[in-house]
C-alpha cells in the first residue's frame, strides 16, 4: 500500500514510469507497508532477484493475516483481494492502478525497459525515452541524483515536498 505522497507524484506527472526492471530491495516497501505503527509483510522467496521475477510464498495466507490484523480496514482491504497474486510485481502494479482509479488519477502509467544503465543515468535514459522536460524526484532524490546530468540534457528536476501531514497511507475507499 503506497503512501499518499506516492499518489501525489503520480497525479502531478504526465507520464508515470514504474520501475519493474530493478533489484528487489530487502527491507524496503516492495512487499510490506506500515499501518498503525506496525509493519505488515507478505513473505517472498529468498534471494535478491530482479523485481520482475520475485514471487510471494503464501500470498493468500499472508494477505488474509494482514486483513485480520487490521479489522478496522477490513472492508477497504477486501477491495484489493483481486490484486493479490503470486507475482510481487503484478500485485503491486494492480494495487497502484486500483488506488489510482479510486482517486480518479488519470495519469498515463508505463513501464521501464531493461537497460545496463544505473542510478541517475538510468533515470535520465527513461526521461529521454519519454521526451521529459521535468523529472519529479522524491525527497530522498537529493541524496543520490546527479542533477547536473539532467540539466545538461535540458531536463528540470523538481523535488516532491513531503510534509508530515502527508505521511498517511491511502486505505479509505470512497
Amino acid at each position: 500500500m503506497p503512501w499518499y505522497p506516492f499518489f501525489k507524484k503520480v497525479e502531478e506527472a504526465d507520464i508515470f514510469v514504474i520501475l519493474s526492471h530493478c533489484q528487489y530491495e530487502k527491507g524496503g516497501f516492495q512487499n510490506r507497508f506500515n499501518m498503525n505503527d506496525r509493519w505488515h509483510t507478505m513473505s517472498v522467496n529468498r534471494g535478491m532477484h530482479n523485481i520482475t521475477t520475485k514471487q510471494y510464498i503464501n500470498e493468500v495466507k499472508d494477505w488474509d493475516n494482514i486483513k485480520r490484523k487490521l479489522p478496522e480496514y477490513q472492508k477497504t482491504l477486501d477491495e484489493f483481494d483481486d490484486c493479490i497474486q503470486k507475482s510481487l510485481m503484478h500485485t503491486n502494479i494492480d494495487i497502484i492502478k486500483k488506488i489510482c482509479s479510486f482517486l480518479n488519477i488519470k495519469t498515463k502509467i508505463v513501464y521501464d525497459k531493461e537497460t545496463d544503465q544505473k542510478g541517475t543515468d538510468r533515470l535520465l535514459e527513461i526521461c529521454k525515452i519519454h521526451n521529459a522536460e521535468t523529472y519529479i524526484a522524491g525527497p530522498s532524490g537529493r541524496k543520490y541524483l546527479d542533477e547536473r546530468k539532467f540539466l545538461d540534457n535540458n531536463i528540470k528536476v523538481i523535488y516532491q515536498n513531503q510534509k508530515e501531514k502527508d505521511k498517511v497511507p491511502i486505505l479509505k475507499v470512497i
